[in-house]
């Protein structure tokens, strides 16, 4: 198993071995054919596009949130055209302090794909110390056969949470900044707030002042003075079960475990009338 967070001149030592799958997810929630145009421009040498919405999502549905997972079948097959196995070396990045990298770095581990890392600094930080770029779209190479499944120990649903935070010592952790837990600003979905119970981490307080993943030492402190020590009991989550994975990764990162995570998040969570909603009064 290798380390969650790889550095770039880590990167740029092995990026021409055989067994290394590259995959830039740049993707802008706003601006949603930016990230594509972007990758067309310049990426990372040998690196494949991945798109949010239609490589790691499944169509929307009433309740579902705005980012559910796909079918395991067509993430199976998404896997297998790349020609991704358990010998493959995962490297991800992206242009929004890895918050879209994350998703697809939690989703391997989802199916027990293990040797991935996320790009330290991403695009950016690759950029800055003048590392090969290219604008030449990479073969695929061979495709595997493989069959996948969802590790359900670790997903959380709506009907799920409405039964775990009412249990004594399930935590949720709230990856969204700050304004929108608060219910004072909400950008992209249709109801402002919070799920009663959950606390704010947005997930940059994960990250140094240059973009970078902070050491694991200070993030481990951060981790354990929330005061669950049981990794567990904690459930992430953020606006639609993206960069909830953020948190996801810098608690593993730094050894304070495997938590769990609720896909659907605040998009799912205030799509029904019925879930109650917290706001600043």
């Amino acid at each position: 198993m290798c380390e969650s967070v790889i550095k770039p001149k880590v990167l740029q030592k092995i990026i021409d071995k055989d067994n290394l799958k590259i995959f830039d997810c740049r993707f802008n929630l706003l601006k949603k054919k930016l990230g594509y145009q972007s990758y067309l421009e310049s990426h990372i040498k040998n690196a494949h596009y991945v798109n949010l919405e239609s490589n790691l999502s499944s169509k929307v549905t009433k309740y579902s949130g705005r980012h559910p997972l796909p079918d395991i079948e067509n993430f199976s097959n998404f896997l297998n055209r790349y020609g991704i196995n358990q010998n493959s070396k995962i490297v991800i990045y992206d242009d929004e302090n890895n918050s879209i990298s994350a998703r697809l770095w939690w989703m391997l581990k989802l199916v027990n794909i293990k040797n991935c890392s996320v790009l330290d600094g991403g695009f950016k930080a690759w950029n800055e110390l003048n590392l090969p770029i290219s604008s030449s779209i990479p073969t695929l190479g061979s495709p595997e056969k493989n069959r996948y499944v969802y590790n359900q120990k670790i997903l959380v649903s709506t009907n799920n949470l409405l039964q775990l935070i009412n249990e004594q010592g399930h935590l949720l952790i709230d990856a969204r900044e700050n304004v929108r837990f608060l219910g004072i600003k909400e950008p992209i979905d249709k109801k402002a707030g919070h799920i009663p119970g959950a606390i704010n981490m947005p997930f940059k307080n994960n990250l140094d002042k240059n973009g970078k993943f902070k050491k694991k030492s200070e993030l481990l402190k951060m981790f354990k003075d929330l005061g669950q020590s049981n990794s567990t009991k904690i459930i992430n989550m953020c606006g639609s079960g993206v960069t909830a994975c953020h948190n996801y990764l810098a608690m593993e990162y730094c050894g304070f475990g495997e938590t769990k995570l609720y896909v659907g998040s605040w998009s799912a969570w205030s799509s029904n009338d019925k879930n109650e909603i917290i706001t600043e009064e």
